[in-house]
């Protein structure tokens, strides 16, 4: 392996650590919320090491250098200059792009070229797409979700939590998510609490079921659910409590309840647990 591709390597790691999608220009998607494009093309057939898109608009530029080169001396003034070569068919939060990144696989340094008094500043690691989001001062609480990866999720569930975000993205304030009969609901619901209450400022979603035994298998589920960022339980990162009284406890960040015992919350009657497995699915 050459140096460069050493480099590359390097790189790759940590933009995919930060939450960013690594791929060629051929297979760019606009419908991924955090995706970097190796070998960007630009005007005057240059090429970006590295294209930066949050939301399919471009945002960055990381120019990427083998081990122990002078990033400042060798990188900068090449990466600024591609942050005003955008193709005119590029979406794009700014133009010029406001974000500069260089790295060499060992060093990354980063600048703000919006301010040009800025320097380059050493990262230990790679901005994620949030916090990409928030410099830029984009306002709408779902741009910079970082890359949904696939691994771990059946096709439909992968298609289901994307789609939901990508709903909320575009201003819906309702969405739903229709899955057969054995599909893995429970499972993509877990998905897409995780990733609301990571990545958004959602605090506390309610989960419904109609019987008590399905409120038990899905408080199972969420304890077992490990796609999280650090390999960790659901439970262990979010307070997770399945509704056993008509008391909810201010903490919680996923409820669990049957839908008669939240009725019973909101008007204020009285119920026991027994009374939840009274309820049937023919009525």
């Amino acid at each position: 392996m050459s140096p460069e591709e050493k480099a590359r390597l390097e790189i790759d790691n940590k933009l995919q650590a930060a939450g960013w999608q690594i791929a060629d220009r051929d297979h760019y998607s606009p419908s991924v919320s955090a995706i970097a494009i190796t070998e960007g093309l630009l005007k005057g057939n240059l090429e970006a090491d590295y294209l930066l898109f949050i939301e399919g608009k471009a945002i960055g530029v990381l120019e990427a250098k083998k081990a122990n080169t002078d990033l400042l001396e060798i990188a900068s003034k090449q990466a600024e200059n591609y942050t005003h070569k955008l193709l005119n068919w590029y979406q794009y939060w700014q133009n010029p792009l406001p974000f500069v990144y260089l790295s060499n696989g060992k060093e990354l340094l980063f600048k703000d070229i919006r301010n040009k008094k800025s320097e380059y500043l050493p990262l230990q690691r790679m901005h994620n797409p949030k916090e990409m989001a928030k410099m830029a001062g984009i306002e709408n609480e779902f741009a910079g979700l970082p890359y949904l990866p696939p691994k771990g999720l059946r096709n439909c569930q992968y298609e289901a939590v994307s789609q939901l975000e990508n709903s909320f993205w575009n201003g819906d304030k309702r969405a739903l998510m229709v899955l057969a009969t054995g599909a893995g609901k429970t499972f993509t619901a877990c998905m897409a609490a995780y990733r609301l209450l990571s990545y958004t400022p959602a605090r506390r979603i309610l989960f419904l079921v109609d019987r008590n035994n399905l409120g038990k298998q899905a408080e199972g589920e969420f304890s077992a659910f490990r796609l999280t960022e650090t390999g960790e339980p659901f439970n262990t990162i979010f307070l997770t409590k399945r509704l056993k009284t008509t008391h909810i406890l201010s903490e919680s960040n996923v409820v669990i309840s049957t839908i008669q015992r939240i009725f019973a919350v909101l008007t204020g009657q009285e119920f026991t647990e027994e009374d939840d497995d009274d309820f049937s699915n023919e009525d």
